[in-house]
């Protein structure tokens, strides 16, 4: 079984990583939670995340200054509270700001934040297809833009996926995917997986 977390943090502390950590936060757990949230099914790999970790945050800078990485999880007891954050945001908005708010007031009822960027953005977990979606928190200030962006099939695909580019944190997601969400073809991928296999 992969512990993504522990992987990413062996291959960032490896020596020659050409790497320096800004921020650490890390936490252990150990629960057994029932993961009803996900009607769709997770793997092994994630539940063990849920399951271990109460807190994981790290912060990186290639030496470079090329590329950057940051991933914040949100734990298992922290995703309906985060979810009822969101819907009460909506709700509170004064109707007409922003074209078709009407769905993007629907689209908060049904994610849940799993993972959170420090200017406020998230990946949240889409409760009716079970897809891994951008939720870019100006989005009431700015229009749709990036919001619903598809990030990955599942959040299993983001973890296997986003672990090879080792949590790359894009300016702007949308040139890094396609339809079916993060294609770690597109160049903008291609430094990050150069410093993956070096730290391997």
């Amino acid at each position: 079984m992969i512990d993504y977390f522990k992987e990413l943090k062996n291959k960032l502390n490896s020596k020659n990583s050409g790497i320096t950590i800004i921020d650490s936060d890390i936490a252990a757990c150990d629960k057994e939670h029932t993961f009803d949230i996900f009607a769709f099914g997770i793997s092994e790999e994630v539940k063990y995340l849920y399951n271990h970790y109460k807190k994981f945050l790290i912060n990186w800078e290639a030496d470079t200054h090329s590329v950057n990485g940051y991933v914040d999880f949100v734990p298992y007891e922290q995703l309906r509270s985060e979810h009822e954050l969101w819907c009460e945001t909506a709700k509170d908005m004064e109707a007409g700001l922003i074209e078709e708010q009407d769905r993007v007031v629907e689209d908060f009822l049904h994610w849940y934040p799993v993972f959170r960027f420090a200017n406020g953005d998230a990946f949240c977990y889409d409760d009716r297809n079970g897809r891994i979606v951008f939720l870019d928190h100006e989005v009431f200030d700015i229009g749709i833009n990036l919001h619903g962006l598809t990030i990955a099939q599942s959040i299993d695909i983001l973890l296997e996926k986003w672990s090879k580019v080792l949590f790359i944190d894009l300016y702007d997601w949308y040139e890094g995917v396609c339809e079916q969400g993060m294609d770690l073809s597109i160049p903008v991928y291609e430094a990050a997986l150069r410093l993956n296999g070096k730290c391997s």
